[in-house]
């Protein structure tokens, strides 16, 4: 049975010169079974969203949240793992990464074996690792689906209007990646407003290459899906994106003026 969700966007296939490069790079044996399911996808989105673990996380519950993992491809995926230790801070060694957004992150951990690694958690924030599961097949056993309450429902806060303002205008630049991150897609909110032009191009001036990354990632798809629209606001995007030679953000720049290209 797939483990990938159905609606996931379905990335380039998965080869055996990606799999080649990716051992080649890293000097060690990636396991058959996390293989097989990236031959099947090479990578997104999982139809589960959490994992039974031993250990309580900073929320008191012996779960971690997982609804997607990493796909094989040169600069993608699991190859981006020593990028992201660097800008997260990650002192482990012998490690690849195949899921996380930066906060946290699910690795193989080859220091015992180069070809029967361990599945650990990396907590960024708490500077904490845990052991997850004896290998990937187990890791497959312990993804579950979590359920919630009505009364669970009815407490996720929907952020208003005027707190992602506030959000976009703190003076910490975590908030205001997290305002602008909100308000890139909440789709009633202007894009064509002074205060988030003046808020992207914080991120850019001073957040960090994964904050940066996350929000053209945004910005690009909802161009590319016609939910925003603004000139202005993509001529200024496209403005601050042409200063940077980080490749994730090139790419993102390219997509968005092939998208214009195409429509005009």
């Amino acid at each position: 049975m797939s483990i990938w969700e159905a609606e996931s966007d379905k990335p380039a296939k998965l080869t055996q010169k990606d799999i080649e490069l990716a051992e080649k790079t890293f000097g060690v044996t990636l396991p058959q079974s996390y293989l097989k399911v990236l031959l099947e996808q090479n990578g997104g989105y999982l139809k589960t969203d959490a994992v039974h673990v031993d250990f309580v996380n900073e929320d008191g519950e012996g779960l971690i949240l997982l609804d997607s993992l990493y796909g094989i491809k040169p600069n993608e995926g699991i190859m981006e793992t020593e990028y992201l230790r660097e800008e997260w801070g990650i002192t482990k060694d012998k490690i690849i990464l195949i899921a996380g957004d930066g906060h946290s992150f699910i690795a193989f951990d080859y220091e015992d074996s180069s070809t029967s690694p361990k599945v650990i958690y990396i907590d960024t924030e708490r500077d904490e690792v845990h052991l997850v599961a004896e290998s990937f097949d187990t890791l497959l056993s312990l993804m579950y689906t979590q359920e919630y309450e009505e009364e669970e429902r009815d407490d996720i806060h929907v952020p208003t209007h005027e707190e992602i303002r506030e959000l976009a205008s703190s003076s910490n630049i975590n908030d205001v990646s997290k305002g602008v991150y909100l308000w890139i897609h909440s789709f009633p909110m202007p894009k064509k407003d002074d205060l988030l032009y003046q808020a992207i191009a914080k991120v850019f001036h001073e957040g960090t290459e994964y904050q940066k990354i996350n929000i053209a990632t945004s910005v690009s798809n909802e161009i590319i899906q016609n939910d925003i629209t603004s000139k202005d606001f993509i001529d200024m995007f496209l403005s601050l994106l042409g200063k940077e030679e980080n490749l994730d953000l090139v790419i993102n720049r390219e997509t968005i003026e092939e998208h214009i290209a195409e429509n005009k």
